[in-house]
């Protein structure tokens, strides 16, 4: 069962709404070559399979990056198994401490000797959770999530990865893509964005997390604008509802356990944006997106999208 949400959410924003990458949005029918792309926050979850739908899609070179040296270890396996000839940058790297994406953005530079088609900031994470005590016995009772702002003492390790290393990754990145001799006519930032910043109370997700995926929405409004001469094309993409090592015995303030809602493969993200960086979309840029909207209905309201400047962040009066 699927959360329902208002309409201004963009839930429905598409008539038919999809789970699984599927025709348009399978890797393999959007192939492309040469192509470079970078993931971060590769090693688990959404990263390993964002990696490898570009792997399936032909790219000739992926950078993937993460805190942890085995997860990489055993992702460069699987690309290669995807794709023998794939030409794999796998570097350790915090996205919260700035002089590591620097380092790692120098190291895309001279691996590709300059091409970079797509960087995608991936990385982040979700507040600790909390357990309710049992005033009785003193026993941890419901594992939670924690509430509002007074509860979550972990507010500021979620901006710093989930806003601040998404902005490392636009800082040290973005010249890489805009640069003149940089061959790429896609050149193109993506971050992972969520429904839940639409979310003004914390009882399905945190403050903090919101509050990050809020900014990064509209830090791609500003690349999106304040670049588009440079030729960069951004975009803040939901990734669906989707059952990760970090949201897998996910429960809420209320208890309710996520597993029978979180309803997206956790492939489809990466088909998506395969479809999305075939080509250059820039009619799309600067815009929230969301990875089960049917690719063809959405084309269809191009013209609609445009004139209206809509999926973009304002305040109603």
């Amino acid at each position: 069962m699927a959360f329902e949400f208002p309409d201004h959410y963009g839930q429905r924003f598409t008539p038919t709404l999809h789970h699984k990458a599927e025709g348009p949005t399978l890797p393999e029918n959007n192939r492309s070559s040469p192509f470079v792309v970078v993931v971060t926050g590769a090693g688990k979850g959404l990263g390993v399979y964002i990696s490898l739908a570009y792997a399936r899609a032909g790219a000739t070179g992926i950078c993937i990056s993460s805190r942890t040296q085995s997860d990489l270890d055993e992702l460069e396996k699987r690309l290669k198994e995807v794709n023998p000839k794939v030409e794999i940058l796998s570097e350790v790297c915090d996205t919260a401490k700035p002089e590591a994406v620097k380092a790692l953005a120098e190291k895309v530079r001279e691996k590709w000797n300059g091409r970079l088609d797509v960087a995608i900031a991936n990385a982040g994470v979700i507040s600790k959770y909390l357990y309710d005590t049992d005033p009785a016995t003193g026993e941890k009772t419901n594992r939670r999530l924690p509430k509002g702002i007074v509860e979550d003492d972990d507010f500021a390790r979620v901006i710093d990865i989930n806003l601040l290393g998404s902005y490392y990754v636009a800082k040290y990145f973005t010249p890489l893509l805009i640069a003149p001799e940089n061959p790429s006519t896609v050149r193109s930032y993506i971050v992972l964005t969520s429904l839940a910043c639409q979310l003004t109370e914390s009882s399905f997700v945190p403050t903090a997390y919101n509050i990050a995926k809020l900014a990064n929405n509209r830090m791609i409004e500003h690349m999106a604008t304040d670049h588009k001469d440079d030729g960069l094309l951004a975009f803040a993409v939901h990734p669906g509802a989707v059952l990760t090592p970090q949201t897998q015995n996910h429960s809420t303030q209320k208890g309710d356990a996520w597993d029978t809602r979180l309803t997206e493969d956790i492939g489809l993200c990466g088909g998506w944006l395969t479809w999305l960086t075939r080509e250059r979309r820039e009619w799309l840029s600067g815009r929230y997106l969301a990875v089960t909207w049917d690719v063809d209905e959405l084309e269809a309201m191009k013209d609609d999208i445009v004139r209206e400047d809509k999926l973009k962040f304002r305040m109603a009066v």
